[in-house]
């Protein structure tokens, strides 16, 4: 297995995602929080046009609430086929890209059975440090 990942800053911890599966990244972004929507929607964003709607990952993964303060950078994913919606979500630095080979790389572990961590794809090990890619479909579905 080959695959990149685009790392990404989040609370302290560092994630990663299949560089595939990002449509774009923009930074100091202005969304419209919407009222009563769930507490993994974090707003919505104009982007050209096209709504995409913001989720809070960090909630969603079981970290600390990232808040609402506005100026993020956001990942924008790319939509599944059959969907044409957008969805995002907020981090707070970005990394790299990395390579990942299967020397590096393994499932999660069994014994994490939280239902937060059905958002984990794989756990990549580079230069000491543990990294989590994210399922993007987990996010967007």
């Amino acid at each position: 297995m080959s695959l990149k990942i685009l790392t990404f800053y989040l609370n302290g911890y560092q994630l990663g995602v299949d560089i595939t599966s990002v449509k774009e990244i923009n930074r100091n972004i202005s969304y419209t929080p919407v009222p009563d929507a769930p507490p993994h929607i974090v707003g919505l964003l104009n982007l050209r046009g096209q709504v995409v709607t913001l989720f809070d990952l960090a909630g969603l993964l079981g970290l600390a609430r990232t808040g609402t303060k506005q100026g993020h950078y956001c990942i924008i994913l790319k939509t599944i086929p059959g969907n044409s919606s957008y969805a995002g979500f907020l981090f707070d630095e970005p990394g790299s890209v990395i390579d990942v080979t299967d020397e590096i790389s393994e499932p999660p572990p069994a014994n994490l059975n939280h239902p937060e961590n059905n958002y984990i794809e794989r756990v990549v090990k580079v230069n000491g440090e543990v990294i989590m890619v994210i399922d993007s479909k987990f996010v967007i579905s």
